[in-house]
């Protein structure tokens, strides 16, 4: 992976920034960086009975809104053009990226497709395990693969896919192996919190 790769620049720029999630919401501009109609990022907060009031970031997808929380020492940054989160650990050792689409609208293609499809964009990677994961907005499907890196280094890749009506959710970590035990717990209790939104919840600031 050389230094002009996107990830690797964008762990450059986490490692120097170190900025939290709502410090990087707030330097973007609320209002003005997510003009748009189809899709809307912006912090909130709930109850919970567990931890009392907690940060949330609400995504809105035309009429619907989901929500999920960041996780713990990781910054977040909206990119506005491709309708996506990407969520960097404070050490940027660890990416994740939430990204909307219209793909798959309604339900997931089969296992078997999808891993295709997978193995295709990662053509360098090695897929060597595929799982299922439950969301609050339904299963979804999980893909592993190992990716070769500069230095005979290799970065974990853990690639899933939750289907809604009008399109999908890609969520992508991408680590180095070193650091994919904490980081895909990381990734998994980003999925947990991952949730629709009650109509009653819907309150944009």
């Amino acid at each position: 992976m050389g230094h002009a790769d996107p990830w690797f620049n964008l762990v450059l720029i986490m490692r120097r920034l170190r900025i939290s999630t709502f410090l990087a919401l707030a330097a973007m501009g609320a209002g003005s960086a997510f003009g748009q109609a189809d899709f809307r990022v912006y912090p909130s907060t709930e109850t919970t009975a567990e931890s009392g009031v907690v940060n949330i970031l609400v995504i809105q997808v035309d009429n619907q809104h989901f929500q999920l929380r960041t996780p713990k020492d990781y910054g977040a940054q909206i990119h506005q053009n491709d309708q996506s989160i990407v969520f960097t650990s404070l050490n940027g050792a660890s990416v994740i990226t939430v990204k909307v689409s219209t793909n798959f609208a309604g339900s997931l293609p089969k296992m078997e497709t999808l891993r295709d499809q997978v193995a295709q964009k990662y053509s360098t990677a090695s897929l060597v395990q595929t799982s299922s994961c439950h969301t609050s907005c339904g299963m979804g499907l999980l893909f592993d693969l190992f990716q070769p890196a500069a230095g005979n280094s290799t970065m974990r890749i853990r690639d899933g896919f939750v289907s809604f009506p009008q399109g999908s959710f890609e969520f992508t970590l991408s680590c180095d192996s070193s650091d994919y035990d904490k980081s895909r717990l990381s990734f998994a209790w980003l999925l947990n919190s991952f949730r629709l939104q009650s109509q009653s919840a819907n309150t944009n600031p």
